[in-house]
């Protein structure tokens, strides 16, 4: 269940706004009301975002990297930690190994980054047309 004291302007979500829509879109949330968030225009309630699960080719896409010497295995590093991805979500770690917080959705990795870097996690949005969503 998802609590709005976790999400952030620009975390991603899958959503639909009406039970007659086929097709899922993708769309960054840019404001937080008292029950409901703006995603691209539409004001929605939190039970109609969706969390989006990370993948290999997610954290490819907001630009890890794929550790060259153990393709086998999925471990991923970007400027500032290292990370092994599996079906139960990401487990991130810094140098010493310690693992800092496990994560299942993209809006948990993009929290955690912008928590430990100051900075926005970059995700190519475009990647998520190849998994028929649509973008907004």
């Amino acid at each position: 269940m998802l609590h709005l004291t976790e999400l952030r302007i620009n975390d991603l979500f899958e959503f639909q706004t009406s039970s007659e829509e086929e097709r899922s879109k993708i769309g960054s949330i840019k404001k937080i009301g008292q029950k409901q968030v703006l995603i691209e225009g539409k004001w929605l309630s939190i039970d109609r975002i969706i969390p989006i699960s990370v993948t290999k080719d997610i954290l490819l896409h907001a630009g890890f990297k794929q550790f060259d010497w153990l393709r086998d295995s999925s471990v991923f590093e970007c400027n500032y930690f290292k990370c092994t991805v599996d079906d139960n979500g990401v487990n991130l770690f810094c140098d010493t190994l310690k693992n800092l917080k496990p994560v299942k959705y993209l809006h948990q990795l993009q929290n955690i980054y912008f928590d430990l870097t100051g900075e926005e996690l970059e995700v190519n949005v475009r990647y998520f047309k190849l998994v028929n969503a649509e973008i907004l």
